[in-house]
């Protein structure tokens, strides 16, 4: 255990720089309900497991069979 693990909570500000998105977008995808994300209290959050298995759906379904 050499290395401090990354907090596995994200913020919408942590998201967005981990997506290299804006806000805007990140904000768009959650209304569609295209990203995993949930409230806690006001603020959204997701869970960084969840944004990885995301972005790997997301990138088999972009590749051609």
């Amino acid at each position: 255990m050499g290395t401090a693990p990354k907090s596995e909570l994200m913020t919408v500000s942590e998201t967005c720089r981990y997506l290299k998105i804006t806000t805007r977008t990140l904000y768009r995808y959650i209304q569609n309900r295209q990203i995993p994300a949930f409230k806690l209290g006001k603020e959204w959050r997701f869970v960084r497991s969840d944004l990885e298995q995301w972005i790997r759906d997301r990138t088999r379904t972009a590749l051609p069979s």
